[in-house]
C-alpha cells in the first residue's frame, strides 16, 4: 500500500492594511498633505527670515593638487625601483609596467569615477 501524500499547501499574501489620508470620494484637497500648499507657505515666510537669498561661491576644486600628489610619489618610486633593478629584466618590466597602471588607473579613477570635490 502506498502512503498518501497530504493535499498541496496553498500559500497567499495577507491582505494590505493600510491608513488612507484621503478617503475616496472626498471632494476637497486635503492642505495638510498638499506638496504645492506646504511649499508655498515656506516661500512666503522665507523672505522675512533671510532664507530667500542665495550666496553662489566659486570653490576652488582640490582635486587637481590631490592628483598630482599622489601621482608623483609613485610614479618616483616606481622609477626607483626600475632604475636600480634595471640589471634584471623581470624588476624593470614590473616596474615599467606597474607605472604605467599607475598613471592610467589614478587618472581614471580621480577624472571620471570621482566627481569634484
Amino acid at each position: 500500500m502506498e502512503p498518501v501524500d497530504p493535499p498541496p499547501k496553498k500559500y497567499e499574501l495577507k491582505p494590505r492594511e493600510f491608513e488612507r489620508l484621503n478617503p475616496k470620494g472626498s471632494a476637497g484637497k486635503s492642505t495638510e498633505h498638499d506638496v504645492f500648499a506646504i511649499l508655498q507657505q515656506n516661500r512666503t515666510v522665507e523672505p522675512r527670515d533671510g532664507k530667500d537669498l542665495v550666496e553662489i561661491r566659486e570653490v576652488k576644486s582640490r582635486r587637481k593638487r590631490d592628483y598630482w600628489l599622489l601621482l608623483v610619489p609613485s610614479t618616483g618610486s616606481l622609477a626607483a625601483v626600475a632604475w636600480f633593478g634595471r640589471a634584471n629584466p623581470y624588476v624593470l618590466v614590473a616596474a615599467c609596467s606597474g607605472i604605467v597602471l599607475v598613471w592610467i588607473g589614478l587618472t581614471w579613477i580621480m577624472w571620471v569615477v570621482m566627481d569634484d570635490y
